[in-house]
């Protein structure tokens, strides 16, 4: 499993149960089935709505909701989901054809 923990929601991924499932039904150590489902993320958001619709489960940790949120600022960007791949030329911008996955990446806006 991948550093065992979902590369969406940084929740601990300690079982094969936990695990997430590509489209053909089979698993994938990437995700956790509350994220990634039959090769779809399940929730349709930005990394900062993210954010906050996670911070709500702190509790589960063991954080407070603001602990939560500043953990999942702190953590997400590192993620495979959120993580922008991107050189730094292409993340200024200046990039029309770039093929980073990242919804948070601007680099297809043109200019």
């Amino acid at each position: 499993m991948n550093d065992n923990i979902c590369q969406s929601c940084a929740m601990p991924i300690d079982s094969v149960e936990k695990l997430g499932t590509n489209k053909d039904g089979s698993t994938n150590e990437d995700y956790c089935k509350y994220c990634y489902e039959l090769g779809e993320f399940k929730d349709k958001v930005t990394m900062d709505e993210y954010i906050l619709m996670c911070s709500k489960y702190g509790f589960q940790a063991g954080m407070t909701e603001e602990e939560m949120k500043e953990y999942c600022k702190n953590i997400f960007p590192t993620l495979k989901r959120w993580k922008c791949t991107c050189d730094s030329e292409c993340a200024k911008g200046y990039n029309p054809n770039c093929t980073c996955t990242n919804p948070e990446c601007h680099c297809t806006i043109k200019k």
